[in-house]
């Protein structure tokens, strides 16, 4: 295998991303459905089916929106709200706080 075939075939590999272009909120469905190879109607009707019966379609909406990160990014929201949250000193006390408390020993009952 040569060089530019390995390259070629690095930058073709699909990536989910949420998309720019063809977005209504957050590009959550769009990327989904480029991601799959169907039409994005197709993921927001699959969503809007979920959300009318039993409320899940808008929970995932979310987490797709958290989770995935966007075209461009290198990453997600998710990522860039624990690295913020990592440098508070209030969240380094109760990473430090819980710590402690599972490697405090336990009395046998």
């Amino acid at each position: 295998m040569n060089k530019e075939a390995t390259t070629t075939a690095t930058t073709d590999e699909k990536k989910l991303r949420r998309t720019r272009d063809d977005r209504i909120l957050a590009g959550v469905c769009s990327g989904a459905a480029r991601f799959l190879g169907v039409d994005a109607n197709i993921i927001r009707v699959a969503l809007a089916v979920f959300t009318v019966f039993g409320g899940t379609g808008i929970a995932l909406y979310v987490i797709g929106w958290v989770l995935i990160p966007e075209e461009g990014a290198e990453k997600t929201i998710a990522e860039d709200m624990i690295n913020k949250a990592s440098d508070s000193p209030a969240f380094q006390d109760a990473v430090k706080k819980t710590r402690d408390a599972f490697n405090k020993p336990r009395a046998n009952v």
